[in-house]
């Protein structure tokens, strides 16, 4: 089984004063969704998962539209501010938002809305085995966000923090290869799909290279 984890695309920026922020996706973000369904739609996909947050769902639709299938949504791949009433790209947060960072910077998490540490890595770690334990097929996208595909590598190749995977892509993919219980990281954050078109696929072993 191969596991595609894929960032959402480049959401807007959100400032609600009750409810926890759930932004749509930017008209770049839009773009990069689109990107992304016209590449992944030559592969053979055999379901798609979603975090329940709009902008994973927005990234994942074009791909569902395409292969005609019906997203799972997955509350437990939310990333960690689920319940934030601020969302703002993680540059734009320090300019605009200082009292959010400094809280961040404390670890007061409770006051801007995200989950501890702990928890939120539990709840990832939790739908990850569920999607080892119960497998949807042999290729599966899954549509979640930043901080919970850094929480899943970190778990998968020893690393102390997820936070060492900050730095992921909008919209970008990582590869996971599931064999038995041997699990191999294939791929990490490919974009070449914002600048390449992709009229067949070749596979990882060249196994569709046209013959001489």
């Amino acid at each position: 089984m191969e596991i595609l984890l894929v960032r959402h695309g480049e959401p807007v920026t959100v400032v609600n004063e009750s409810e926890p922020a759930d932004p749509h996706l930017t008209e770049r973000g839009s773009w990069q969704a689109e990107r992304l369904a016209e590449w992944l739609a030559h592969e053979p996909i055999d379901a798609i998962v979603s975090s329940s947050k709009r902008r994973a769902i927005d990234t994942a639709r074009p791909l569902c539209t395409r292969l005609a299938i019906e997203p799972e949504l997955v509350p437990d791949l939310v990333e960690i501010d689920r319940l934030s009433r601020i969302y703002a790209p993680p540059p734009l947060l320090a300019q605009r938002f200082p009292e959010y960072v400094e809280a961040m910077q404390k670890g007061d998490f409770e006051s801007i809305g995200w989950d501890s540490y702990e928890d939120f890595q539990a709840r990832v770690k939790r739908a990850w085995q569920d999607l080892l334990d119960r497998p949807r097929g042999e290729r599966v996208v899954v549509a979640c966000h930043g901080g919970t595909i850094g929480v899943i590598l970190s778990h998968l190749l020893g690393v102390s923090s997820h936070s060492f995977f900050d730095s992921t892509p909008y919209a970008s993919v990582t590869r996971v290869l599931v064999v038995g219980e041997d699990l191999r990281v294939r791929s990490l954050h490919e974009t070449a799909h914002f600048d390449g078109v992709r009229a067949s696929t070749a596979g990882w072993e060249g196994e569709g290279f046209p013959p001489a």
